[in-house]
């Protein structure tokens, strides 16, 4: 590479670094206060029938309040737990509702940030302020929302009396699936006048955090309208267009349209909620979590200075109660990891909340076959990702073969091509026609380098985004990585915690050795492949060295998608020797003899 092309690299890579901190101080992303409406969907199941009658006085015009202004429960909080054998469900007073889920089988940090940490299970709905099944906006109707409790077979009671007639009563059960929870929620009319009802918004959890130091970026929220999940996402800041950090979505609200089912999610667990009929709409909005004190941050540096969940909820329509008359909501409540198996075998639309989308008539088979191998043939998570590699690279041999053969070919064709470049340069109709005969005398078709790529982009990432989300990963070892569901990160090198998208401030620079592996293999192939000809030098040397910029994008990745890239690329340089060595000669047509046009 020469002086140039060395200064153009270095200009574009320091641009790629760049970015993220010029527009994080360009656009700074705004926080909005804490709110305490929270939450996903709810489904109303009722014994009475909705009515004309007038609205009585005593609830005229009674409308949800929002979130901001619901007051607090008055008195001290008190809790009642249930436990089973996955899960330890937390209910609350102040609300009536779910507080937390313990999942103790699931230790909330893994890995290398397990050592030297405190840790606890996994909490969903952890510091999101409003319980799952909290009545949003209800100050009107609840009043101060505090609830007694107490606890009756294999279940809690939480009831409250309200002074104008209304008597509120929830009822929590275990199941004998330990993931599931039967919830039934009650609103009496003891009174001998119609009640007017106001629109019903239940929350249904908030998408929070695994630990302290995930940063979220995985977070989502969803619900199935019969048909399809509906997925929303863009809740963190991300890299966006040229890795420029986009601002998070603050708050979503979608058409009315049926809501099966919701749920709120982080990378690898789930809370959803099944309600007995479909709700009518579905909202929800990002809320701040307790910041970490300075003392935190000195003991932990590594843990997130602004932790954010994503609340959501679920509204039914407003109706009046009869008198002696009973308005009664049922739900059924999954809480647990996003595990395949598991999830479809409950309801068949559930494991649609894994996330893959387009790539999921890939991503599924590809799963199933990493655990038949872990699980029937007791081949380890690591070894399982090289293993299907391997058969993925040798189902796709043919085709990369072509492939690899149509590069050589091309760039054995290139010096002809220039020569009718540079003598119709000035005439683009005719070097368009020039290049098309020679094209055609060669036997060359450029369709036939490019369509065994095509064909595999599915495929790749459909891998992609089943190893991003696939929980069996987490917590499993290789060599040297303990977790390949995170970074594999050897130690920290400090005092290069400012490193943009690579360190760790306050901490340092992670030593992470798979992307280097990564980005070694990558450079090797990109010298090996042979540069298209119709390409201007400069660009076919930043194509060679291209795979050090996306060292800076994939560098905290987990060490198992870097693993299945690395592999890729050591299978591909494989078939790049062997494919070239095996090239037959072909006979090349000469090129158009420079002269004078006429």
């Amino acid at each position: 590479m020469d002086r140039k092309g060395i200064v153009i690299l270095v200009l574009a890579f320091g641009l790629l670094l760049g970015l993220q901190p010029l527009a994080r101080w360009l656009f700074p992303s705004s926080q909005r206060p804490v709110a305490t409406g929270t939450n996903a969907p709810a489904v109303a199941g009722s014994t009475n029938t909705a009515t004309t009658s007038p609205t009585p006085p005593s609830l005229q015009g009674v409308q949800p309040l929002p979130a901001a202004t619901q007051p607090k429960p008055a008195g001290p909080e008190s809790t009642l737990a249930l436990t089973n054998g996955s899960a330890r469900w937390v209910f609350t007073s102040h609300g009536g509702g779910i507080k937390r889920v313990e999942l103790p089988g699931h230790a909330s940090l893994t890995g290398r940030h397990a050592k030297g940490r405190s840790n606890g299970p996994v909490i969903l709905n952890h510091d999101a302020m409003t319980p799952v099944l909290g009545w949003i906006g209800a100050a009107a109707v609840e009043g101060d929302a505090s609830y007694s409790l107490r606890p009756i077979e294999r279940g809690v009671r939480a009831e409250k009396s309200v002074g104008n007639g209304l008597f509120l009563v929830r009822e929590y059960r275990l199941t004998t699936n330990d993931h599931l929870l039967h919830a039934v929620v009650r609103i009496e009319n003891r009174t001998a006048g119609v009640l007017a009802l106001p629109d019903i918004e239940w929350s249904t959890g908030a998408a929070t955090p695994m630990n302290r130091l995930d940063k979220g970026e995985m977070l989502a929220v969803d619900y199935f309208n019969g048909s399809k999940a509906v997925q929303t996402l863009g809740w963190v800041s991300t890299p966006g267009l040229f890795c420029m950090m986009s601002n998070p979505r603050e708050e979503y609200r979608q058409a009315e349209e049926p809501v099966v089912w919701a749920s709120v999610q982080n990378q690898f667990f789930t809370l959803i909620t099944l309600p007995d009929r479909p709700a009518k709409s579905f909202a929800a909005r990002r809320i701040a979590l307790p910041t970490p004190t300075p003392a935190d941050l000195a003991a932990d540096p590594e843990q997130m200075r602004s932790p954010a969940a994503v609340a959501t909820h679920v509204q039914f329509g407003a109706s009046n109660l009869e008198p002696g008359k009973t308005l009664e909501h049922r739900f059924t409540i999954y809480a647990g990891p996003k595990e395949y198996f598991v999830l479809s075998r409950l309801q068949p639309a559930f494991d649609q909340t894994l996330g893959y989308g387009f790539f999921g008539f890939f991503a599924k088979p590809l799963l199933l076959g990493m655990n038949f191998l872990h699980s029937v043939l007791r081949v380890p998570y690591g070894w399982c990702i090289v293993v299907i590699t391997l058969l993925i690279k040798a189902a796709f041999w043919p085709l990369t073969a072509v492939s690899t053969r149509s590069m050589k070919r091309m760039a054995e064709l290139g010096p002809q091509l220039q020569a009718i470049r540079d003598k119709y340069k000035d005439d683009p109709r005719k070097l368009n026609e020039k290049t098309m005969q020679f094209m055609r005398q060669s036997g060359y078709n450029p369709v036939s380098g490019c369509l065994p790529v095509v064909v595999q982009i599915p495929v790749f990432f459909g891998f992609f985004t089943m190893l991003r989300s696939a929980i069996e990963l987490r917590g499993a070892s290789f060599f040297w990585c303990p977790d390949l569901s995170a970074a594999d990160t050897l130690f920290v090198i400090p005092g290069l915690g400012f490193i943009p998208l690579l360190g760790v401030p306050g901490l340092g620079l992670p030593l992470n050795l798979m992307p280097l592996f990564y980005v070694g293999t990558a450079l090797w192939q990109t010298h090996l492949t042979p540069p298209s000809p119709q390409m201007d030098p400069v660009q076919q040397r930043l194509m060679r060295w291209m795979p050090l910029m996306f060292l800076a994008l994939f560098y905290n990745y987990s060490a198992g998608l870097t693993l299945y890239w690395t592999v890729q690329n050591l299978l591909s340089i494989l078939q790049t020797k062997l494919t070239k060595s095996n090239v037959p000669a072909t006979s090349t047509p000469a090129a158009p003899r420079q002269g004078r046009r006429h």
